[in-house]
């Protein structure tokens, strides 16, 4: 009961120093395309299984499409749900110690490093990240368990929970099939002698990882348009220094002490003096447990072969070619490797239930033993807190504040004005997610009755644009004003044809400018959609969006007698007028 109460504690401790340093962060980057694809489609098939960049994770955009629907943009309600994921993680690893070493009081120190890695921090700061690799640190330790209990007992229905953790572990994260990987080398490592299963359990391991990946790639998965590509050997090298000695080896001891800052978001940039340490102090380890501890070298080889197949290996075939080696230094690609860790360290120090002569020879006095121990221990919980500190310094966006003040100018908007849309500011979202980098979809979760006015803007004489600090201003275009030949296109009883002398870009807007001896109706043709501008009289101006291939505008409908004139037209980007 008292070894129960204080892995508790810990547990507790862990989750509190968590959401102390993650409050300060907001959402980012496929955060918002998940949200707004949330609005944007019924809860089905098409929508569940929906591949992002080759991810396929169901049970995310589940999550996403509750969480949405409950309280858009809502950071407390996310991260509450993420550090209730770590709480459960936590209690996952504990009972995974407790099956795999028993009830000792050795089982919370490894306990105690799955907690306070600074590894499985940085990803409850991004809501994409979360919903990827909380559910596979609980699905991994929970299916360890299961598997090691249908090997001391040979039951079928532990091989089936074994499987269940598995596919609930793939339902979140791809990465999850190297769950497999990691039973069986457990299996051949450390109960090979002892276990009571034949080759049904493999056959239906395998099955299962079979149908999953069948799944996958009838779905579309691991298609060329993922951004897939192996890149060079200077790339790769460069990659695998960064994952594995500058992030990997550090976090272990309690790095990397200093970070390097980005939006929101930090990655390592340990000092080479402290990757050395680091380094050498890992291989003292290294050589310490293969002197005393039997099958410490298949301990080491589980934590390497899983940080490989599970860490590097999908980074090195999925960007790096086209980010570089910098991706090593990103925590987010080894945070699912930490209960692997946990595990490895119990590996190293304490003998599995029923295991006969655990040590190659008799062990250091309990007086070094534990002094050591509690010195490593207590270097590696200071170091963490840390860097867990040090991190937390580098959150805080102008995100949250963006969100805030859209939300509350939505909300007071009447619905006769046109928002017209534009790309977010680069400190909401890359470019790069294309139609989910437009404003209007980014706000759409505020304002989901307002999907159609959002999206297919009307046109008018005026209209509202974002500024870039989520207010509504009156719009203008920003771009190259081209002038009419001779004084202006005249309606003279006929249609208009406006020229376009440049494709109108994702997100820009068109400015015609208009002429009127009296008020009068127009109707504006946009390929196949029709939009009706009122003008007033005097000169004026209409705005309106239009497809980028569209290469004229068509103007009919005019009130009759009143002759309408239409001048300068301008292609550009939508800003808010000074």
């Amino acid at each position: 009961m008292r070894l129960r109460s204080v892995a508790l504690v810990l547990i507790a401790l862990s989750v509190l120093v968590k959401g102390l340093i993650v409050q300060e962060a907001f959402f980012k980057e496929d955060d918002f395309e998940f949200s707004a694809r949330a609005v944007e489609d019924s809860l089905g098939w098409d929508y569940l299984t929906r591949m992002h960049h080759g991810q396929f994770m169901p049970g995310g955009f589940l999550l996403a499409w509750v969480l949405t629907r409950i309280a858009p943009y809502s950071w407390g309600l996310v991260t509450g749900v993420g550090l209730v994921g770590h709480a459960l993680a936590g209690l996952a690893v504990l009972h995974m110690l407790t099956v795999v070493f028993g009830r000792r009081r050795g089982i919370l120190v490894p306990l105690a490093i799955f907690l306070f890695s600074v590894l499985t921090v940085p990803v409850t700061a991004w809501w994409a990240a979360m919903l990827n690799t909380i559910p596979l640190l609980i699905a991994l330790p929970m299916a360890v368990a299961a598997h090691v209990k249908h090997l001391r007992t040979g039951r079928l229905p532990l091989a089936l929970q074994a499987v269940g953790w598995v596919l609930f572990g793939l339902a979140f994260f791809l990465k999850a099939a190297v769950i497999v990987i990691l039973l069986l080398a457990l299996t051949l490592g450390y109960f090979r002698d002892r276990a009571r299963v034949g080759p049904r359990t493999w056959i239906l391991y395998g099955t299962a990882l079979a149908g999953y990946v069948m799944l996958y790639f009838t779905l579309g998965g691991g298609g060329a348009d993922e951004g897939s590509g192996f890149p060079g050997v200077p790339v790769a090298l460069d990659l695998t220094w960064q994952l594995l000695g500058r992030t990997l080896a550090t976090s272990v001891l309690g790095g990397p002490g200093r970070w390097f800052s980005g939006h929101d978001w930090a990655t390592v940039s340990p000092l080479l003096t402290v990757v050395i340490v680091a380094l050498v102090l890992l291989a003292v380890l290294v050589a310490l447990t293969i002197r005393y501890r039997r099958r410490a070298v298949w301990a080491w080889l589980i934590l390497l072969g899983y940080v490989l197949a599970a860490g590097l290996a999908p980074v090195l075939v999925g960007r790096a070619h086209m980010l570089g080696g910098f991706l090593g230094s990103d925590t987010r690609y080894l945070a699912d490797a930490v209960p692997v860790m946990a595990l490895v360290i119990g590996l190293l120090t304490m003998p599995v239930v029923g295991e006969a002569e655990p040590y190659r020879r008799e062990l250091p006095s309990r007086e070094v033993r534990f002094g050591t121990g509690g010195m490593l221990l207590g270097g590696f919980l200071v170091g963490s807190l840390i860097s867990i500190t040090l991190f937390g310094t580098h959150l805080g966006s102008r995100r949250a504040e963006f969100i805030a003040n859209a939300r509350q100018a939505l909300a007071e908007l009447p619905n006769d004005r046109p928002i017209f849309d534009r790309v977010a500011p680069d400190f909401m979202i890359s470019p790069t997610y294309g139609e989910y980098a437009l404003l209007s979809r980014i706000v759409l979760p505020l304002a989901p009755q307002r999907m159609l006015e959002l999206y297919l803007p009307g046109a008018g004489p005026e209209g509202l644009v974002f500024d870039d600090q989520g207010r509504l201003r009156p719009v203008t275009v920003d771009g190259r004003k081209v002038d009419p030949p001779g004084s202006c296109w005249k309606a003279d009883g006929t249609d208009v044809v406006v020229p376009l002398h440049e494709p109108v870009p994702l997100g820009g807007l068109v400015r015609l400018g208009t002429y009127s001896p009296g008020p009068g109706r127009v109707t504006l043709v946009l390929g196949d959609d029709r939009k009706h501008v009122e003008v007033g009289e005097g000169l004026s101006q209409i705005y309106f969006t239009a497809p980028g291939d569209l290469r004229s505008v068509r103007l009919t409908e005019m009130t009759q007698g009143v002759k309408m004139c239409f001048g300068d037209l301008t292609i550009g980007r939508p800003v808010a007028a000074p």
